[in-house]
């Protein structure tokens, strides 16, 4: 056996032919995806970041989502949608899905102080990772997006710049939760375990709690796409109709993409469609950071 130090590009290939065998090619610029887990939190909170690896150069460094998972604000599956992600770290980008301390035992604002103290520690960490640290977005799913786009409308001066923001079918206003569709009460389920009380009994809460109501006109904000299944079973579809029409009257930049047919997630949501639009966005919000 022949050894010495080769790379990928001085490798000698095997040329010869072999009766039977049959012969494809394999792709070059193809991107895996490899997943680490490491603590940022005193309380071992984690976050797990799905990173793409190329055989050519594992110098390269990727454009950074920092993702709050979706929970109902209860304990976090930090692998529930790790493949439905791979399309898009495929696509060249590094996702940091978060953990926080969850409700009941950890009430609002808990979630968005433990956000806010994971993208300090990718800020203050990131040379041990492959990420571009000049091209971040903050992205969230369901109860995670609430807690993301609550983190993006109190954007703390010591955070990292953003390139943009991706809301997937989050809550946005509890007051008005229970005005479309679904299959659960939210607001006396879920919202309540988070915020500890009822709307009756502390309504200031509830209306502090919404990121609707955190928007204002001088506000600094990346552009944000919003993206909701058309038969959402679970977050009313009409919840993020209202964060768009607040957005477009106060001028922010937006792009509302309705996933028709599709569920709360779920294999409809994530699909060839949705991953290019979401691509696309993440792209162009690159182009025009630069």
């Amino acid at each position: 056996m022949i050894i010495k130090n080769y790379s990928y590009e001085t490798f000698p290939e095997y040329t010869e032919e072999v009766e039977g065998m049959i012969e494809v090619t394999g792709d070059v610029n193809n991107l895996r995806v490899r997943m680490q887990d490491f603590v940022y939190h005193p309380d071992g909170l984690k976050i797990r970041l799905l990173v793409p690896n190329t055989i050519l150069d594992e110098t390269l460094k990727y454009p950074l989502i920092i993702h709050v998972q979706g929970s109902g604000w209860y304990q976090q599956d930090l692998n529930d949608h790790i493949f439905d992600f791979v399309p898009i770290v495929k696509a060249g980008y590094c996702m940091a899905i978060v953990e926080y301390h969850y409700a009941p035992k950890h009430r609002f604002p808990s979630q968005i102080e433990d956000v806010k103290e994971a993208i300090r520690y990718l800020k203050n960490n990131y040379q041990n990772y492959p990420i571009d640290i000049d091209h971040v977005f903050l992205s969230g799913d369901s109860s995670g997006a609430h807690t993301a786009l609550m983190v993006l409308f109190d954007y703390a001066d010591d955070l990292l710049p953003l390139a943009g923001m991706l809301d997937f079918y989050g809550p946005v206003d509890f007051l008005t939760i229970d005005q479309g569709y679904s299959k659960h009460d939210l607001k006396n389920q879920n919202v309540y375990d988070l915020l500890g009380c009822s709307l009756e009994e502390n309504r200031q809460l509830y209306y502090d709690a919404s990121p609707i109501n955190h928007l204002n006109e001088q506000m600094t904000l990346p552009p944000i796409l919003i993206m909701h299944g058309s038969k959402d079973h679970v977050v009313p579809f009409l919840q993020s109709v209202e964060l768009y029409q607040k957005l477009k009257e106060y001028n922010y930049q937006v792009t509302f993409c309705k996933v028709a047919k599709a569920d709360h997630g779920r294999s409809i949501f994530y699909a060839k469609p949705t991953y290019q639009v979401i691509i696309n966005f993440l792209n162009q919000c690159q182009k025009e950071s630069q």
